[in-house]
């Protein structure tokens, strides 16, 4: 009976993620990848295929886990953000893969497109309802939503340079301010 490949998955996994995270898709290398999952690369390429294949099954994974983890209330945009802010702040590499994979792959995933079909189709509702604004279509309105809540990590470093003069000096005022700005985004217009 062959030995239970179960646990080299799991540190191939974490050894993946963690590579992804901090280098992106073409940054990221195999060998690395093995090396820190005391694995080699042959069991890297058998049980999850080619780099890239690799690469969305842990973009796809860890934005499934963080859309597992957040109730979704499109009547309550804010609440969401809020809520996505704070788990983005608790995960980190999850705000770097979503970053990584924007800019590097242009095919879509399905379980993500799947998660994002159904906030959609909450926000159409409510939109419909007169609940929030329905002048901005409910992909970029949920664009929009993600934008600000990632906002911070897409400033420059120059723009990052000025927090200390103009900026929020902690996560909560952060989070704060979008919420606010969230809050602010979704008002229908009168």
């Amino acid at each position: 009976m062959p030995p239970d490949a179960t646990e080299t998955k799991r540190r191939i996994m974490q050894a993946a993620v963690d590579e992804f995270a901090t280098h992106g898709l073409a940054g990221a290398r195999v060998d690395r990848i093995a090396e820190n999952a005391t694995a080699n690369k042959r069991s890297i390429y058998m049980h999850f295929g080619t780099k890239e294949e690799l690469f969305d099954m842990v973009v796809a994974d860890s934005l499934l886990k963080v859309a597992e983890s957040i109730p979704f209330d499109s009547d309550h945009l804010p609440g969401y953000a809020g809520r996505l802010f704070d788990r983005l702040e608790q995960w980190p590499y999850i705000r770097r893969l979503y970053l990584w994979a924007g800019l590097e792959r242009e095919q879509p995933v399905d379980v993500e497109v799947e998660q994002y079909r159904k906030r959609l189709s909450a926000i159409a509702e409510a939109q419909e309802a007169g609940q929030i604004r329905a002048d901005i279509p409910a992909a970029e309105l949920m664009a929009m939503v993600i934008a600000l809540v990632i906002s911070w990590d897409a400033a420059t470093a120059s723009l990052k340079a000025l927090r200390p003069e103009f900026g929020c000096q902690s996560s909560a005022g952060r989070r704060d301010a979008v919420v606010a700005a969230v809050t602010g985004l979704i008002q229908p217009p009168r």
